[in-house]
């Protein structure tokens, strides 16, 4: 599949072009190495001072930091405790944010997220507040799924603990369809992990899904 070379490569470049663009889907060229040659859909959010890239989630990509506890590993309880208190709930991501340049993921980017956590968890980060018992499983957490939208991450990604938290643990990652879905279970008495390093996207040629209106070719 190739670019056309019409294309712009970013979302200002759009808005460039056309001074009346509003929010809304565009095909980008990135100049990302990975994605030489191909044109990605995109959503560019708009305004007068900068715009941004998405790329919108066609399945549910979600982080569930789950509103139980049990310290010990001998009496789970359905609430929350001590430091944990008021920090459960879900965060669901309908877009992500990405850097052209370089396809990198931005996990800080709530704008497109929503659920019932306060503090909504970034994006593929994982966490619970369970247990202190080392030998008590973890139950935080974080579901990717990028099918649709013809990306994927590579399977060398990985995640690390955070600093924060007690023992805190990588209990368990999965992947299915090419690294297009990935499942991560982490947790520590309030604690969790995150990914190690970038998130980084690279083009799917597995995902059928969407075969000619994600990437697309010159005409």
């Amino acid at each position: 599949m190739f670019a056309n070379i019409s294309d712009p490569e970013t979302c200002f470049e759009v808005k460039h072009n056309n001074p009346t663009a509003e929010s809304g889907d565009y095909y980008i060229h990135p100049s990302a190495p990975q994605f030489q040659g191909l044109s990605v859909k995109v959503f560019c959010l708009m305004n007068d001072t900068h715009q941004l890239e998405y790329v919108t989630l066609p399945n549910r990509n979600f982080g569930h930091y789950p509103k139980r506890s049990n310290g010990n590993c001998l009496n789970e309880q359905p609430i929350l405790i001590e430091l944990g208190i008021g920090n459960g709930g879900v965060t669901d991501y309908q877009k992500i944010r990405i850097h052209p340049s370089t396809m990198t993921v931005v996990t800080t980017d709530t704008t497109f997220a929503s659920g019932n956590k306060t503090t909504p968890l970034q994006y593929g980060e994982a966490e619970d507040c369970y247990s202190y018992t080392s030998g008590c499983k973890k139950i935080g957490t974080f579901h990717i799924n990028t099918l649709g939208t013809r990306m994927r991450f590579k399977n060398d990604l990985t995640w690390d603990v955070k600093s924060d938290g007690f023992k805190p643990l990588v209990q368990n990652i999965t992947r299915q369809q090419n690294g297009a879905i990935i499942d991560v279970v982490c947790g520590g008495w309030c604690g969790g992990c995150r990914p190690k390093g970038d998130m980084v996207l690279y083009p799917n040629s597995l995902d059928k899904e969407t075969k000619d209106n994600i990437l697309k070719s010159s005409p």
